[in-house]
């Protein structure tokens, strides 16, 4: 009796170390532990904002490069904050995300030489200021750029990730605007008519842009400019 009682006491004893070296198996290192790291990588990758699909082990290094790359906003002036109230109750868009756009534009006009507010104009005909509107031909963002075509414009700002960023979107587009001004030997009505695609409607799209820009410019010298056409 008192070997069978030992051996019972022996058989409970193994079958409790089991239970706990399974238990510390699965807090340690089973499919728990696992499914608790991959929900901290994805908050992670949340909240640095970039997508965790895109952060493999081959393209993390990549990440930072891309996220630098993306120009940082300008500060805005007082005209500047003007103009992005008065397109915010023409286009029904937040004034506080237009203004950093149009100092961007305002920059971008100066340093390519265009004429005042006519790169906002373009956004204004292209877009109506919405940043991810897409056009059945493929054209994107702001400035509806077509990105397979200008994608090599893009690789300076992290490539294909960029490609809707509202700023980039706007800096490609300038700097695609400018050089269709410039092989059209500094014409903006021409370079206009380029960047459109030319054809009939051409004339259109040049007309609309330059009103557009008037009252912009109005605007910018403080005239009353109803928002209604």
């Amino acid at each position: 009796m008192a070997l069978r009682g030992l051996l019972t006491l022996v058989r409970i004893l193994g079958a409790l170390a089991l239970g706990f070296l399974l238990f510390a198996w699965f807090r340690l290192d089973g499919p728990g532990n696992g499914a608790h790291a991959r929900d901290e990588q994805l908050a992670a990758a949340s909240a640095d904002g970039i997508p965790a699909t895109a952060r493999g082990a081959t393209e993390a290094p990549f990440a930072p490069a891309m996220r630098s790359a993306i120009p940082a906003p300008l500060p805005v002036t007082p005209t500047q904050a003007t103009l992005a109230r008065w397109i915010g109750a023409r286009y029904g868009v937040a004034p506080e995300a237009i203004a950093p756009l149009v100092a961007e534009a305002d920059s971008l006009s100066r340093a390519y030489r265009l004429s005042p507010n006519l790169v906002i104009a373009v956004m204004a005909i292209e877009s109506n200021f919405h940043p991810y509107v897409q056009s059945q031909a493929g054209a994107q963002g702001l400035m509806q750029v077509m990105p397979k075509i200008h994608s090599q414009r893009y690789q300076k700002f992290g490539g294909a990730a960029a490609y809707l960023d509202p700023v980039v979107s706007l800096r490609v587009g300038a700097e695609i605007l400018r050089d269709c001004i410039r092989l059209k030997d500094g014409s903006e009505a021409e370079g206009l008519r380029f960047y459109f695609g030319g054809g009939p409607a051409s004339d259109t799209y040049i007309d609309k842009v330059r009103a557009e820009q008037h009252k912009l410019n109005l605007v910018a010298r403080g005239a009353h400019v109803p928002t209604a056409d």
